[in-house]
């Protein structure tokens, strides 16, 4: 199980998917969250130490730096840390290039408050 003391960070180019993962995760107890806009920013602040982050949401396609290639990244830094990736469609072949670059699991989007909390539960239990 996450430790609801140590930060999620969120990363997704589009605020409102960041800001309604968020809520769900504050419905669940897990207030401590850091957000960011595209995969650069996302290897920043895991690249940082300077905060205590227990688990990575990462959109997939973004701007910048996309997914794969922030994954790829802070896999370098920290090959611990689950990451989670969020995408909008299944596609088969991104999953699987995430799973070789070592995804913790996967979520579709939209995330809501509705069945988002079961989901994310089912996942905190194998991380």
């Amino acid at each position: 199980m996450l430790d609801k003391e140590k930060a999620i960070l969120i990363v997704d180019d589009t605020m409102m998917m960041r800001e309604g993962l968020r809520r769900v995760l504050a419905s669940m107890g897990y207030e401590n969250t850091l957000q960011a806009e595209h995969g650069k920013q996302a290897v920043a602040f895991v690249e940082s130490g300077g905060h205590d982050i227990g688990a990575v949401f990462l959109d997939i396609v973004m701007p910048v730096m996309d997914g794969k290639e922030a994954l790829k990244k802070i896999r370098e830094i920290n090959k611990d840390l689950p990451v989670v990736m969020v995408t909008s469609k299944a596609d088969k072949d991104s999953i699987v290039e995430c799973s070789k670059l070592g995804m913790s699991g996967y979520v579709l989007k939209p995330i809501n408050v509705t069945e988002g909390p079961a989901i994310l539960e089912e996942i905190f239990t194998r991380l």
